[in-house]
């Protein structure tokens, strides 16, 4: 049997979207770690996992030749 999706549930108003998707930013930025602190790959020699906001990492390299 088959279902819609449009079956599923009642959609979500543009406010209530708004509210879901824009939680991260309430996270308090002054707390060290307001996430569970996440299981990063280990960086390749020259490169280090470096914190740009709430729960978010980025991998910054010394040269590019490091990725190589």
């Amino acid at each position: 049997m088959k279902k819609s999706i449009l079956n599923l549930g009642t959609p979500l108003t543009k406010e209530t979207q708004k509210n879901v998707f824009g939680g991260i930013r309430e996270i308090d930025p002054l707390k060290p770690f307001p996430c569970e602190l996440p299981v990063l790959a280990p960086p390749p020699p020259g490169c280090d996992w470096v914190r740009t906001g709430p729960c978010t990492y980025k991998l910054v390299c010394d040269t590019i030749d490091a990725l190589v």
